[in-house]
């Protein structure tokens, strides 16, 4: 009789053992799923849609731009330089415009790492100093405007 017993819950016991199994592995799915890297947020300094970021009063350039940013505007903007490598961040740029801002010098190799960038609008802004490695890499670059004519 205890070895009839036994076989019937050796029996129940195996759809038990595939449901904790299932849920461990369920459970370990859902765990490594959730630790994928965020998608960086639109700074505050800026307004963010799916693709276009318009930064206002920025006091430098961010750099938690949207991956899926293909346009970026500073307007009215605090930064004194456009560094190099300050664009390494948004690897999808088309178009970057520059509006009213107050910075002066624009570094070598600033725009290095955009490979994409057609468009570079820098418009009234108090540039003193550019180098000629500024646009080294612009390897896309259709159209650069200089609203003051002083590049």
């Amino acid at each position: 009789m205890e070895s009839e017993r036994s076989k019937r819950m050796g029996n129940a016991c195996i759809p038990l053992k595939r449901i904790a199994y299932f849920l461990c592995l369920l459970s370990a799915l859902l765990l490594t799923e959730g630790k994928k890297p965020a998608k960086p947020k639109c700074p505050a300094v800026c307004t963010c849609t799916k693709d276009n970021a318009l930064c206002e009063n920025a006091r430098s350039i961010p750099r938690t731009v949207p991956p899926d940013v293909t346009s970026l505007s500073f307007v009215r903007s605090g930064f004194t330089e456009i560094s190099e490598g300050s664009f390494l961040f948004t690897p999808s740029l088309q178009l970057l415009l520059f509006t009213s801002n107050s910075f002066d010098v624009i570094s070598d190799d600033a725009f290095i790492g955009l490979p994409h960038l057609e468009y570079l609008f820098i418009e009234n802004n108090n540039i003193k100093s550019i180098s000629r490695h500024t646009f080294r890499g612009l390897k896309s670059l259709i159209h650069l405007r200089d609203g003051v004519g002083n590049i």
